[in-house]
């Protein structure tokens, strides 16, 4: 037995601090601060129930129960395709002052994916009471009413613990998709919480693609308003950035928003597009007209959907791209305080902080985002950051490389090809600045420097317009034309 699952059978009654200890750790030798311990990593910041109160209950000098009872699993719907639940983390060759870790990762990969939006979630309660279940997880799932089930197993590997997991389809019985990640010992808390973002935005794309999967199976009489703005999320968000899905997803977006006037998924995705087509000029519209009404959308999406951390992330976007810096920052640590496994939050911030004169920050911001979602599609943007970084601290060797990097993601994302121009030519590779300039006159919107000027964010602070004005010098050097 374990200690939370101990708690979850008492179901609120007072278990006893030896009680606890003995069933904990057994015959091995410990003192009460392996318990203080466990107990503390669980309150440290997480272990609050749904009214904020301290999920553990401390009775001083007696000692703990849990301050929720058990959810009925009566109450759970029937395989909905939005809902999962997550099965304790097994455990294999920890030390017995380590035991709770398997408990408290489970805990928090639970509250990670509870602040997704329109996402079921078993509560932790209910999995604590099920923790010695040897039912399959695909029974399980089905037993739940859950669609999807999360497997994991925590393995101390000297200095190291492995971390797997993979996700069960209860419905179609089979393993849809699978993670490891490496920890150093040393290296915990901090690395605990980014292997559970890294699993909650991993499996967030997952139940998206999913939901994608099954209306595509149903085909199109089938779908409604949640399908089609999933749709479109898939292909502004799972898919390189281009013009081809761009417009598809707007097309998507547009009609879930007919079927659904208050689904705010649909106005973020209608916001994403409008932002990203005045960005590269991909629409006949002009950028303001684009921007304007992109503002629209996200602040409707935000004000439809208060705690999905899309609707600020766009809003940060579009307010970026109009200049207001200050606005942006403030969306993006919204998104972060609703979700913290929200990468592209980071890699997003990583850029403004640039702007506004703190690129020292942008490394740490960018490798926060990497290691959360290191195959993530608009990961681009995040080597773009690094880029503008090290050409605002002078670090034009690694200017070049994130340059680089970032065109072997996406090939046709533009802006780390005047990134990469620029710091080529402060690197002295000149005939790959060239090559990169013919590139941007040929196939982008950036054909003249005027045009860098008219197309990025407006400079409204005095750091961000010297990194313009240096930029202006760099490429006209580099051989691309004023006007």
């Amino acid at each position: 037995m374990r200690l939370l699952s101990t708690l979850a059978a008492a179901n609120g009654e007072l278990v006893p601090t030896g009680a606890l200890m003995d069933t904990v750790w057994g015959d091995v030798v410990v003192t009460p601060s392996s318990l203080y311990e466990a107990i503390a990593q669980r309150l440290r910041g997480r272990g609050k129930d749904d009214e904020g109160r301290d999920f553990i209950v401390t009775v001083p000098s007696r000692g703990y129960r849990l301050s929720t009872p058990i959810v009925s699993t009566a109450v759970l719907p029937s395989l909905h395709q939005r809902s999962i639940a997550v099965r304790r983390f097994r455990a294999r060759q920890l030390p017995a002052s380590h035991a709770f870790l398997p408990d408290l990762v489970t805990e928090d990969l639970i509250g990670e994916l509870s602040r997704q939006p329109e996402l079921f979630v078993v509560a932790r309660g209910t999995m604590l009471a099920l923790a010695d279940s040897e039912m399959p997880s695909a029974e399980l799932g089905r037993q739940l009413g859950v669609r999807f089930v999360v497997d994991g197993l925590i393995e101390a590997r000297g200095a190291e613990w492995l971390m797997t997991a993979h996700v069960i389809d209860a419905e179609q019985g089979t393993q849809t998709w699978a993670d490891a990640v490496t920890v150093a010992v040393d290296a915990w808390p901090d690395a605990g919480a980014i292997v559970v973002g890294r699993l909650a935005r991993a499996l967030d794309f997952e139940l998206r693609d999913a939901t994608v999967r099954n209306s595509e199976s149903r085909g199109s009489r089938a779908l409604d308003a949640r399908a089609l703005a999933t749709r479109a999320w898939v292909e502004l968000f799972a898919r390189p950035e281009s013009r081809s899905t761009n417009e598809q997803a707007e097309e998507w977006a547009e009609q879930a928003r007919a079927l659904d006037p208050q689904l705010a998924l649909a106005g973020v995705c209608l916001a994403t597009a409008d932002w990203r087509a005045a960005q590269f000029g991909w629409s006949s519209l002009g950028r303001a007209e684009l921007l304007d009404r992109a503002l629209v959308h996200a602040e409707r999406a935000l004000e439809l959907g208060p705690r999905d951390p899309d609707a600020p992330y766009a809003l940060a976007l579009i307010s970026y791209s109009r200049g207001e810096t200050v606005r942006a920052e403030e969306a993006l640590r919204h998104c972060i305080r609703l979700s913290a496994s929200f990468a592209p939050a980071y890699g997003l911030l990583a850029l403004i902080r640039t702007r506004r004169g703190f690129p020292q920050e942008s490394r740490q911001l960018c490798d926060r985002a990497f290691a959360l979602s290191p195959r993530e599609p608009l990961r681009a943007v995040w080597h773009l950051a690094n880029a503008w970084a090290g050409l605002a601290s002078g670090d034009f060797n690694w200017a070049l490389e994130e340059s680089q990097r970032g065109m072997s993601v996406n090939p046709d994302f533009a802006t780390c090809y005047i990134t990469g121009a620029a710091s080529a030519h402060l690197c002295g590779v000149h005939d790959l600045a060239r090559a990169w300039v013919a590139r941007l006159r040929e196939r982008t919107v950036f054909k003249s420097v005027t045009a860098i000027r008219e197309r990025l964010s407006p400079a409204t602070e005095a750091a961000h317009r010297q990194q313009m004005d240096e930029m202006a010098e760099w490429m006209l050097a580099a051989g691309l034309p004023l006007a």
